[in-house]
């Protein structure tokens, strides 16, 4: 279970969920406000330098959307992290 006090709140990032009436292939929506997740990065990546940010879209027991980074990595035994795939993929894509 993960441990809340280790949690790194995304500031200015802000997960809603799809509209109603959405089609099948939207997952749902997202809200940056740039100045917030600007600064919020900026001080990230000096103590988190790398090519990858993960980050967790959550639901608050009343309901509303927050985002923490995924701070996951995988033990000495080899296993290694899911990545994204390539933003170029386009085989997925409903258009």
């Amino acid at each position: 279970m993960e441990n809340q006090t280790d949690s790194i709140m995304v500031n200015g990032f802000y997960p809603k969920p799809k509209h109603e009436n959405a089609p099948d292939f939207v997952i749902g929506k997202l809200s940056i406000r740039v100045d917030q997740f600007r600064e919020f990065l900026g001080e990230y990546l000096k103590d988190n330098p790398g090519e990858w940010i993960n980050i967790d879209m959550k639901v608050s027991k009343n309901g509303k959307g927050y985002a923490v980074i995924d701070n996951w990595e995988p033990s000495q035994q080899g296993a290694s992290a899911p990545q994204p795939a390539p933003a170029d993929d386009k085989e997925d894509l409903p258009f």
